[in-house]
């Protein structure tokens, strides 16, 4: 996400373990703030599953893609 002021803001993807409970998203916002400092996301945002590339890593590509819109 883009920032005028700031450049780009950290936004978090994250995919929730089915068998596990989902946390909110302040509450994971606020442990980043705590454990990680100021690199720690301003935005959670929940996905079904990670879209990856060919080569079965994070498609970074989709990401971008899907914050712009």
């Amino acid at each position: 996400m883009h920032d005028l002021a700031h450049g780009e803001n950290v936004r978090a993807y994250v995919v929730q373990h089915p068998d596990e409970p989902v946390p909110s998203p302040s509450d994971l916002i606020t442990f980043s703030r705590k454990n990680i400092g100021y690199k720690a996301p301003e935005e959670i945002v929940f996905l079904d599953e990670m879209s990856l590339s060919p080569a079965g890593k994070t498609d970074r590509t989709a990401l971008i893609k899907m914050a712009e819109q």
